[in-house]
């Protein structure tokens, strides 16, 4: 499975790239960044939700810091 994954993130091979059209080189490079705008749109849901996390625990004590004054 790592060598899947490698060969996935380390491109085309040079032979398959070789018998490709020119129509079919930028379908896989469309293919390939939608993919990594997925991945990307991913990451920054997660970003997102960690700060409104934080965002709550900094409320959250400064409510407790109110309620000790």
């Amino acid at each position: 499975m790592y060598e899947e994954h490698s060969i996935i993130h380390a491109g085309p091979i040079p032979e398959f790239w070789a018998l490709l059209t020119e129509e079919q080189k930028r379908k896989v490079a469309v293919m390939k960044m939608d993919l990594k705008i997925q991945w990307l749109e991913t990451k920054i849901n997660d970003m997102e939700k960690l700060i409104e996390l934080k965002k709550k625990a900094i409320a959250d004590i400064r409510k407790v810091q109110e309620m000790m004054k």
